[in-house]
């Protein structure tokens, strides 16, 4: 079950918008660039603060059994073990402090819808290595595999 949802989601994730920063004209080098400069300047401003807690099993009740022939027996009820989850307490909060430093680098967090199949091929394969000066209301994405994308500004 966990390997079709993983497969769902995989899937899925290259139907669906392209979530990316956006200044105009700006390389795609120069927006890594920025990315990692204020994820590391997010990084060490909030740092990781790991938390531990405990998730405490649950009583499954033990139930009836009768097979065909009679002599119905009882199956004893048991508790689930405990599960201890650990997670980063900070986590949020540096993604809003990389986010706000992009913002302040003057970039824009979009998301480009994908294009539909007859503008992809209609348009000459490209891919993108400087953000497009403006963008249109309609402006899609073409994904190319291996992080690479075309944005398509259609009119």
């Amino acid at each position: 079950m966990k390997r079709l949802a993983l497969i769902a989601t995989v899937l899925l994730t290259g139907c669906g918008p392209m979530g990316l920063y956006y200044k105009p004209g700006v390389s795609l080098n120069a927006v890594e660039r920025d990315e990692v400069a204020c994820t590391l300047k997010a990084e060490r401003e909030v740092p990781v603060r790991n938390v531990s807690r405990v998730i405490p099993g649950e009583w499954v009740p033990g139930r009836k059994v009768c097979p065909k022939k009679g002599k119905c027996h009882v199956t004893p009820g048991y508790m689930t073990p405990s599960r201890v989850v650990t997670e980063d307490a900070n986590l949020g909060l540096r993604n809003r402090v990389a986010a706000l430093c992009m913002q302040d680098r003057g970039y824009s967090r979009i998301n480009l819808p994908p294009c539909p199949r007859e503008v992809a091929q209609s348009v000459r394969p490209a891919i993108t290595t400087e953000m497009p000066k403006r963008l249109s209301p309609r402006a899609c994405v073409i994904r190319h595999g291996g992080g690479a994308f075309q944005v398509v500004n259609r009119e």
